[in-house]
């Protein structure tokens, strides 16, 4: 058809038959969803079909009066539109119909390590990619993390496993899709998180508590790897698959972590002003000796060993900073 012609026809065909039908459109039992029908003519009719978006908005938001976080049906209607609807639209939308029911249900999801349900949890994430992204932190900042924090906290108080303590905390990780888990509002509590952790142990280890041998030093690993920004939910995800534990247990290659125990160790040492070098032609127990400041050490297993009275002892990296700056500051 010649241009005016085909615009002739939609004016006076197409769009007042797609205005007939979005008025007489009812999204709970119509089984055809509308989508379908009304984005192939955005082409054609994308300025005019804006004057129908507000019916479209309105009857969904109605529908959505009785629906609930386990109905996987208002995603399958919603999330076509959110490229389509303007952003603050949808937002107001979401915000008026979806996010408050979102937040009901996590809120009332328990939290039990020794017997999560994640249904709630996973009908809130799959809005991840259809809902604004602030919307959903916002969501998972009032209602999960506060409650996620105090239930590791009596754990961490209670004597508890250090190993099944980090596992549950990787898994956790490992949950959150990415864009969500490396939203400043989410990062920060899963920082407050190991550093919970951290503090615990180390409180353990000088009221001379039995941790479980490696506990700090794994610890201690997963806070570098977070600061490098190398425990992103990419490697959370290869983490928690290959069963979280293995971090915290003696591996003899390490040659696949995407920080490396040492890096791990660099990154201590400069942290609190020391360097750590290779001593060159010099070894102990096969394994090459490094300066940690003025302290001589060596890795094996994920551990870190310097002298202690004459022997090659495990030392805790606190204690191994303590000692370099005894050491530096020597006279």
């Amino acid at each position: 058809l010649p241009p005016a012609a085909l615009d002739t026809l939609l004016a006076t065909a197409v769009f007042p038959a797609l205005k007939a039908a979005v008025e007489g459109w009812n999204p709970r039992i119509d089984p055809i969803p509308i989508h379908l029908w009304v984005h192939p003519w955005l082409p054609w009719l994308a300025d005019q079909l804006e004057d129908l978006y507000p019916t479209v908005r309105y009857k969904i938001g109605v529908a959505l009066q009785e629906w609930t976080p386990a109905d996987p049906s208002a995603l399958a209607v919603l999330s076509p539109w959110a490229k389509v609807f303007k952003p603050v639209h949808m937002e107001a939308l979401l915000v008026r119909c979806v996010l408050p029911k979102l937040a009901v249900a996590l809120r009332h999801m328990p939290i039990n390590p020794a017997n999560q349900v994640l249904d709630a949890f996973r009908h809130c994430v799959a809005w991840v990619d259809t809902a604004p992204l602030h919307q959903m932190a916002a969501i998972f900042e009032v209602e999960f993390f506060p409650r996620w924090l105090q239930v590791l906290f009596q754990w961490l108080t209670s004597s508890p496993d250090y190993e099944e303590v980090t596992r549950w905390y990787l898994n956790w990780k490992s949950l959150f899709p990415p864009a969500l888990a490396a939203h400043d509002k989410v990062k920060v509590f899963f920082t407050r998180a190991l550093d919970m952790m951290n503090n615990v142990v180390a409180g353990a280890q000088m009221m001379g508590s039995f941790v479980q041998p490696g506990a700090q030093e794994n610890l201690t690993y997963l806070k570098v790897a977070e600061q490098r920004g190398s425990s992103g939910p990419a490697v959370i995800r290869q983490a928690a698959r290959a069963e979280a534990s293995k971090l915290l247990k003696p591996k003899a290659d390490t040659h696949d972590d995407t920080v490396s125990f040492k890096e791990a160790l660099e990154q201590l040492a400069q942290d609190h002003g020391l360097v750590l070098l290779p001593k060159p032609g010099r070894q102990q127990a096969g394994k090459q000796l490094y300066s940690f400041g003025k302290v001589g050490v060596y890795m094996d297993n994920r551990l870190v060993y310097a002298l202690d009275g004459g022997v090659w002892k495990p030392i805790a990296l606190d204690r191994l900073v303590d000692k370099a700056k005894a050491a530096a500051a020597a006279p």
